[in-house]
């Protein structure tokens, strides 16, 4: 694997981060890291690894201790998981968690209020 193939990679790694999770400054490895727990643990290793070998690409003794086949299996794989990511579903899953949490403490404290009505005998 030539340092101009891991760049376009890495690129492409970079675009479908932007667009599926909105990472937009960084390295692949800064990025990974902001994504945090919206990113499975192995594809976070896999980008921090296809990082970490696009510098080595960048020197010609380091270049060569790369291993092609173990880059392209962690780019597919992360390629591929980023790729089943719907931001649309994203948002309307934090949204709807929102919501459920809200109506839960709405729940919560009309007991309370309740219980305290009840308690002083108003109720």
């Amino acid at each position: 694997m030539d340092s101009k193939d891991l760049a376009r990679k890495t690129a492409q790694l970079n675009a479908l981060l932007e667009q599926k999770l909105a990472l937009r400054k960084g390295t692949l490895g800064q990025r990974a890291d902001r994504a945090g727990r919206r990113l499975p643990g192995w594809v976070r290793r896999n980008l921090h690894q296809l990082d970490r070998a696009q510098t080595m690409a960048g020197h010609p003794k380091m270049a060569l201790m790369l291993d092609a086949d173990d880059l392209d299996r962690a780019y597919l794989s992360a390629a591929d998981h980023l790729k089943t990511i719907d931001p649309r579903e994203r948002r309307k899953d934090r949204l709807l968690g929102i919501l459920g949490s809200l109506a839960f403490n709405i729940l919560l404290l009309a007991a309370l209020l309740f219980a305290v009505l009840r308690w002083q005998g108003f109720v």
